[in-house]
């Protein structure tokens, strides 16, 4: 009996414990071996194969994520079915804990990790750690790295689609001013002087508040590779907004992964409620929806009482 318990114990312990959402490369280095954890990359082939990657990678893109929509002309998520697809042929399951890390190449990578952190959470599926300062972290501490592609090992993952983590175009339109919006493109964007070069509009949803996730993203000159830098003063400003953790809030950006990219944040820090406007921007000036510029506004004296 006293054997069965110590197998049991260790068995849990090997298997059973949690990793943190935000996992850190000497977290990650710790549990490489874990038999329950698949490890995602966000590079391209020539990067995964010439620069090494993370010893059991996988190699992944942002484009694999999403699909590009006639009706809002904007590029979205996947139908259910095909993640479910594109997941088991990658290995994961639903008893896997999968973390993504970006190499840090260009901005379109760290944009697939966040956005996959998102997806994975839209599934149902949260058991899911990103690496903290990505590909940079890993190489700057010399752990190993392998030049070999992993060859994943089929497996069954079944979608559990948790239909609060997201919005449409309808349901923002009707909350604003009841539901903070934010709005993650860069200030000049949601001031209205300056736009994405493929927006045909100028300007931000009515009352909505800004909080650019570009900030977040800092460059190591040495390495030449980009890295999130998670912000501290996340909580105040919210605190200052008037969010608490279990409020409900809508995420805006340009695209979609804008959104995703505030999302990530949040959720590591303990928020509840956000709602990924996928299409965003796109959809919105597409539909032809209210646009409000040369304002700086605040929830405070924007939602209605």
């Amino acid at each position: 009996m006293a054997l069965l318990i110590i197998t049991f114990f260790i068995t849990s312990y090997t298997f059973g414990f949690g990793l943190p959402k935000l996992i850190s490369a000497e977290e990650l280095k710790k549990n490489l071996n874990r038999e329950d954890i698949v490890i995602l990359e966000f590079g391209n082939v020539q990067s995964y194969l010439m620069d090494g990657h993370i010893p059991g990678a996988i190699l992944t893109e942002k484009e694999e994520w999403r699909i590009f929509n006639e009706f809002n002309q904007s590029l979205v998520k996947k139908p259910i079915k095909e993640y479910e697809k594109m997941l088991s042929e990658k290995g994961i399951s639903n008893d896997k804990h999968v973390i993504i890390y970006y190499k840090g190449n260009n901005l379109n990578e760290i944009l697939g990790a966040v956005y996959a952190y998102w997806i994975f959470h839209l599934l149902g599926h949260e058991k899911v750690s990103i690496l903290d300062e990505g590909w940079r972290a890993w190489i700057s501490k010399n752990y190993p790295i392998d030049y070999d592609e992993t060859e994943a090992e089929p497996a069954k993952f079944k979608a559990k689609y948790v239909e609060y983590k997201e919005v449409n175009w309808r349901y923002v339109y009707e909350n604003i001013g009841r539901i903070p919006i934010l709005d993650g493109r860069p200030v000049s964007h949601y001031f209205g002087i300056t736009k994405f070069p493929s927006a045909k509009k100028y300007g931000h949803i009515p009352c909505s508040v800004p909080l650019p996730w570009e900030w977040w993203i800092k460059k190591d000159e040495r390495l030449n590779l980009l890295y999130i830098d998670f912000p501290e003063y996340v909580d105040a400003f919210l605190t200052n907004m008037g969010i608490g953790r279990e409020d409900e809030v809508i995420l805006f950006c340009f695209g979609g992964t804008g959104s995703a990219f505030l999302y990530t944040i949040m959720d590591i820090k303990g928020y509840k409620k956000m709602r990924v406007y996928d299409a965003s921007k796109r959809e919105w000036e597409h539909l032809n929806l209210p646009l409000v510029k040369y304002v700086w506004e605040s929830f405070d004296s924007c939602i209605k009482k």
